[in-house]
């Protein structure tokens, strides 16, 4: 049932996705002749106005059928009618906006979610951000996120909420004795021993540990919407920089696409962040959200920054670029795009099973 409601949830994403180019189709009177949740075979639909409103077996996501889109003409009945525009009767600023619909209604999502999430606060825990290669902490298995529950040497015992200097002033005091620690990893409590150093490296402390604190206050209304729009911010400028990131170390370091995950490993990762608690899970969200709307925007053929692209071609050289060639270049994106889920997919299943 965990599982389901998480692949439900994911699947809103999509939906709102979907839902930004329907509203920013109609918003410029273009017509929209399905509009459906989930994907074929359909369950049942209704017609309203000029669209079909459908619900389909499939529930992940859904569609927009706007009229034109593909690159027929409308007809002259339509042309006479505005409301019956199809996508190549309106100015290509148009068209990109309409395209661009389903990232700005993701990078709303996000924002919407993150501002969700400094509404309700999360719990503050004191946790690893970086364990330095060959230090103690390396040697007995400590990682980045690890968030820690309690840490004991001796009789002297700290339990969460810990603060860093607490937890900073404890590890100097122990010196080089025995160190136990009760951490949170991926919804799982384990407890990890090790020992501290009295002479260590320089800026790497007796553990080897970089340390931080986690967790968002609890805010108001109006401050949680400034906190979320920063956030908003902040984690696209980031997610734009790893995408570039990762693009360009394929071409260096192959196995640079080891560190992709695909609908499984979201899948995985989201149930361990619900394990931590429902906010986790609603600030995962909101980064899939964002990282779905700058995924978007790569100018892939078959995504909208390929669309948009062939758009731009067409403000240049006042000419639609060939239909063929739009064809051929879409199907071959789309080709890409599969191959590179199905890879992912048995990656996933691999890592995680």
């Amino acid at each position: 049932m965990e599982t389901v409601l998480i692949i439900a949830a994911l699947s809103l994403l999509i939906f709102a996705h979907e839902a930004g180019h329907f509203l920013s189709a109609k918003l410029f009177g273009v017509r929209v002749d399905e509009f459906g949740i989930g994907f074929p075979p359909r369950l049942f639909g209704r017609k309203m106005g000029e669209t079909l409103y459908s619900v389909n077996i499939l529930p992940f996501g859904g569609f927009v059928k706007i009229a034109g889109e593909d690159g027929e003409e409308s007809d002259e009945k339509e042309k006479k009618n505005p409301s019956s525009l199809g996508f190549s009767d309106v100015s290509i600023l148009k068209r990109v906006l309409i395209l661009s619909g389903g990232v700005l209604m993701n990078i709303v999502a996000g924002w919407a979610l993150l501002s969700v999430v400094f509404m309700s606060g999360m719990p503050t825990h004191l946790a690893i951000g970086d364990v330095a290669s060959g230090s103690p902490a390396f040697e007995s298995g400590l990682a980045a996120g690890d968030v820690i529950l309690s840490v004991s040497s001796g009789e002297d015992f700290l339990s969460d909420p810990i603060t860093p200097d607490e937890f900073k002033n404890f590890v100097a005091a122990s010196g080089e004795s025995e160190i136990t620690l009760e951490i949170l990893r991926g919804g799982d409590v384990m407890t990890v021993v090790t020992n501290g150093r009295t002479n260590p490296p320089e800026g790497q402390g007796s553990l080897g540990v970089a340390i931080s604190m986690t967790g968002v206050p609890k805010q108001g209304f109006f401050s949680a919407l400034a906190e979320g729009a920063k956030e908003t911010a902040s984690f696209l400028g980031l997610i734009v920089r790893l995408f570039y990131d990762l693009v360009s170390g394929i071409f260096s370091s192959p196995e640079t696409i080891k560190n992709v995950a695909g609908p499984v490993g979201i899948v995985v990762i989201a149930r361990q962040a619900s394990d931590l608690g429902f906010v986790f899970f609603i600030q995962l969200l909101a980064l899939i959200s964002l990282q779905l709307a700058v995924f978007n925007l790569i100018p892939i053929p078959a995504l909208d920054g390929g669309r948009i692209l062939f758009l731009l071609y067409e403000a240049i050289f006042r000419v639609p670029a060939p239909k063929r060639l739009q064809t051929i270049v879409n199907a071959g994106g789309f080709i890409f795009l599969v191959a590179l889920m199905i890879f992912v997919t048995f990656q996933d299943i691999g890592r995680f099973f």
